[in-house]
């Protein structure tokens, strides 16, 4: 087996999921992250459960699309939210930064992912 060096995955989604959702690997599949969920990326593409979804990577370069679970300003500090989702209560896992805002829920707005080491 070789190494992937794209920053993308394709994967079976756990459940349907939508575009710009951030996912967990659970048995080898895509899952909906939680807030407590250490996610391995954001979709790019939405599926319908057992069909094939791709993930943009935490560690690929660049920035990633995600979906807001609130209102979320320009360089704020995001956390992991519920239903894949991410904002700016610091009760789940640090995301990233926000590069663009989001004027609620539902809303997709640019994210830089932040190294979850630090």
């Amino acid at each position: 087996m070789g190494s992937n060096d794209t920053g993308f995955l394709t994967l079976v989604a756990a459940a349907a999921t939508g575009q710009n959702i951030r996912v967990k690997l659970v048995a080898g599949e895509a899952a909906i992250a939680g807030s407590g969920d250490e996610a391995i990326g954001s979709t790019v593409t939405s599926a319908a459960l057992g069909k094939n979804i791709t993930v943009k990577l935490d560690n690929a370069s660049g920035t990633q699309e995600v979906t807001a679970a609130g209102a979320v300003t320009v360089s704020s500090i995001v956390y992991s939210a519920a239903n894949g989702q991410v904002g700016t209560s610091a009760v789940g896992s640090r995301q990233g930064i926000a590069i663009t805002a989001a004027s609620g829920q539902g809303v997709t707005f640019e994210l830089l992912p932040l190294d979850l080491a630090s």
